[in-house]
């Protein structure tokens, strides 16, 4: 057997068992493994650095109620 055959065989039986989703789930863990293996390994290299911008949250639309000014009789507010 060769090696393409050996890794389709073990996908194989891991698919069996696992299932399509947590197969999925097993690959993502993988290659973020991968990338912070290399991150580690080469900590120096420029192509690991990469730089994230916040983003600004969206504004909340306000209620309808919170929307309404309030009634004022006295010194108490009614809404």
């Amino acid at each position: 057997m060769g090696r393409i055959e050996e890794i389709l065989l073990i996908l194989a039986v891991g698919l069996l068992f696992f299932g399509p989703n947590k197969m999925v789930d097993f690959a993502k863990g993988l290659g973020t493994a991968m990338r912070e293996f290399k991150k580690a390994a080469n900590p120096d290299d420029p192509a690991n650095h990469t730089v994230s911008t916040p983003v600004a949250p969206a504004p909340a639309a306000l209620p309808a109620e919170a929307a309404k000014p309030a009634e004022t009789k006295g010194n108490s507010v009614v809404s």
